[in-house]
């Protein structure tokens, strides 16, 4: 039982068959269900179909959000463009998993807590998908971040060496930056794990790369390449088609292979040391803002001062004025200009004339207790 789940499936590479969801539907009533969208909320009860497998068989993205704080997103990509051999390097017994099919890799992050907050699902998987592209792209920085999700809960041994570092984790895009929120992952961490990483655009392949990588190939073969582009079926051959330029224009990634490895303590340690300058320069530029505003006000203050100048026997009046109404709106405006007047004797240099003449205020209305209350909290004692 539970108090609030929310489970999303998306089909992007091939829609379901009708049959597909007929066998769907057997397992939730209440679901709604298209050929690319398989959407349900719990309140109570609980989800009976088995997301990894359904995974494997029908779709290729879930997302499961759970009140008590599991966050958990599944992503499935042909073997074409990615395979688990590949990135052993960032996968791990939980956290981060990657397991294959005859056709697919699924890979698997999750985040867990001990304090949530209460929230829901909707909106999250259109901002996550993104990544799913990325990683058809050859883009590794999700796995990365899958990873520091893990290392940054404590859930791996501080001995433990990084992955390779990707380049861009210091520019990250808004699904990957919707993709480090949800795996939870702290902003000092993720800065720190950026201090590793190249620019994005030093790897990045642009038209002249490829119209040179096109130059070099027969024309045989860029009719082979177009007629496959344009007569299969698979909506990802294209990206198999980019990978292969890549590959073939930057055989290896050799800054991410050369680089040294941290481990998750001089990480975390690292983190640590930048959240704590953080906080320091934040509680500086605190105090340097209060500063600015209360030197503000106190000229505000002198001026407003100035403007009551002369004025004194006037304000008297007034107070007494206020004093006679007897409610508490009146009593409290007779003590913002009594307030006036100590601060116009203080510049005076007149404070004991001003505490003498409060001090018969006090013994006059010595039965107003409302009144004389108001008195002591603005610290008007006579």
């Amino acid at each position: 039982m539970s108090e609030y789940q929310y489970f999303e499936f998306q089909a992007i590479d091939q829609p379901l068959t009708a049959e597909d969801m007929d066998e769907l539907r057997r397992w939730s009533s209440r679901a709604e269900i298209t050929p690319t969208w398989f959407w349900n909320e719990y309140h109570w009860g609980d989800f009976k179909g088995d997301p990894q497998r359904w995974m494997e068989r029908y779709f290729d993205a879930f997302l499961h959000v759970a009140n008590w704080g599991t966050h958990w997103l599944m992503l499935r990509l042909p073997l074409a463009l990615l395979k688990e051999r590949e990135i052993g390097d960032y996968l791990l017994e939980e956290g981060l998993e990657g397991w294959q099919t005859a056709e697919h890799l699924v890979l698997s992050f999750t985040s867990e807590t001990d304090n949530p907050d209460w929230e829901e699902g909707h909106g999250w998987l259109s901002s996550l998908i993104g990544v799913r592209a990325s990683l058809m792209r050859g883009d590794r920085r999700s796995l990365y971040l899958g990873w520091l999700a893990q290392a940054g809960a404590g859930y791996l041994d501080e001995a433990a060496d990084e992955p390779p570092v990707p380049p861009g984790l210091g520019e990250l895009d808004a699904t990957h930056r919707a993709l480090a929120e949800f795996l939870r992952i702290p902003q000092d961490l993720l800065v720190t794990a950026s201090e590793s990483s190249a620019p994005l655009q030093a790897h990045a392949i642009g038209a002249a790369d490829i119209e040179r990588w096109l130059a070099g190939r027969s024309t045989a073969e860029k009719d082979v390449l177009l007629a496959e582009l344009i007569l299969d079926n698979q909506p990802y051959r294209l990206a198999v088609l980019r990978q292969r330029v890549e590959r073939e224009l930057q055989p290896d990634e050799a800054a991410e292979r050369s680089a040294a490895r941290r481990t998750v303590g001089q990480l975390l340690q690292r983190a640590e040391t930048l959240g704590r300058e953080r906080r320091e320069r934040e509680a500086a530029a605190r105090a340097a803002e209060q500063a600015r505003k209360a030197a503000e006000a106190a000229a505000a203050r002198k001026r407003y001062l100035t403007t009551l100048r002369g004025q004194e026997e006037a304000l008297w009046r007034k107070v007494d004025d206020l004093i006679e109404q007897r409610h508490a709106s009146a009593y409290q405006e007779a003590v913002e200009r009594l307030k006036d007047l100590r601060d116009l004797a203080e510049g005076d240099g007149a404070p004991a004339l001003f505490s003498a003449r409060l001090q018969r205020l006090r013994e006059q209305h010595g039965r107003k207790a409302a009144l004389l209350r108001r008195l002591d909290q603005a610290g008007l004692v006579g």
